[in-house]
């Protein structure tokens, strides 16, 4: 005879807080020598998900709806840094 197994809760997502520093676009709006430059820039927010193509922040969340959603594409990225775990 086979002991039911438990069930098992489902597993509960944790947020993180994080920076991620990426690689942006940008344009030079007057006359000026063709010098490019690699700036990085840094965005905070909650990480949402990670792809081969994204790399998907969000400003806030409530139960189950993301707010204001940042799809940074992943190539650009250097660095993500965990700050907080919730």
């Amino acid at each position: 005879m086979d002991t039911p197994r438990p069930l098992r809760k489902k597993k509960e997502k944790r947020l993180k807080i994080v920076e991620v520093s990426w690689i942006d676009a940008y344009t030079e709006a007057s006359w000026a020598e063709y010098k490019p430059e690699t700036i990085e820039t840094k965005t905070y927010g909650i990480l949402v998900g990670k792809t081969r193509q994204w790399t998907t922040l969000a400003m806030t969340f409530d139960k189950h709806f993301w707010g204001n959603l940042w799809y940074i594409p992943t190539k650009n990225v250097v660095s993500m840094r965990v700050i907080e775990t919730l």
